[in-house]
């Protein structure tokens, strides 16, 4: 059994459980790839992203690509999830996931992220790559193009350093 790396990891999967719901009530257009939606698999559940979403992330010397995601943006936050998020813990069966929340997501009570713009706080980031998990609590997300496309940088408590760019 691994366990998601980062500061909080718990905290991130709350704080991302609570993006991958917002998505599920947005009823994001599927791909013709793709068919999103919630499957119950032995032990958990998955939650299949369909959409036009991407993201690239360096992880230490490593660059991880993802394709087929949501974004879903509030009047105070914007919630990324790209791949298939899995309440699973083994590690052969975790596929790759990027979550990713900015601003007061309903339920928190950090700083909202309505706009264009650099946010030190209510940023939480999650990545499942190679059925490894990492978390980002102290990121760093900077939001641009009325919030379709943005950066976020931060340091897994492993001291990887971390860099991911999306395009919604």
């Amino acid at each position: 059994m691994r366990r998601i790396r980062g500061i909080g990891g718990a905290a991130a999967i709350v704080a991302v459980v609570a993006g991958v719901a917002l998505a599920a009530a947005s009823g994001e257009a599927a791909a013709s790839s793709c068919t999103p939606g919630v499957k119950n698999v032995s032990g958990g559940i998955e939650r299949v992203f369909c959409g036009p979403a991407k993201v690239s992330v360096k992880l230490g010397g490593r660059t991880v690509a993802l394709s087929q995601g949501s974004c879903v943006s509030g009047s105070a936050y914007l919630t990324v999830n790209i791949g298939v998020f899995s309440s699973l813990t083994s590690s052969k069966s975790r596929p790759n996931y990027f979550g990713l929340d900015v601003g007061r997501v309903p339920g928190s009570t950090t700083p909202p992220a309505g706009k264009d713009g650099t946010y030190r706080s209510g940023v939480v980031m999650v990545l499942v790559f190679d059925g490894t998990g990492y978390s980002l609590l102290s990121a760093t997300a900077t939001l641009s193009h009325n919030r379709t496309q943005g950066t976020v940088t931060g340091t897994t408590l492993t001291k990887q350093t971390v860099t991911a760019s999306f395009h919604c």
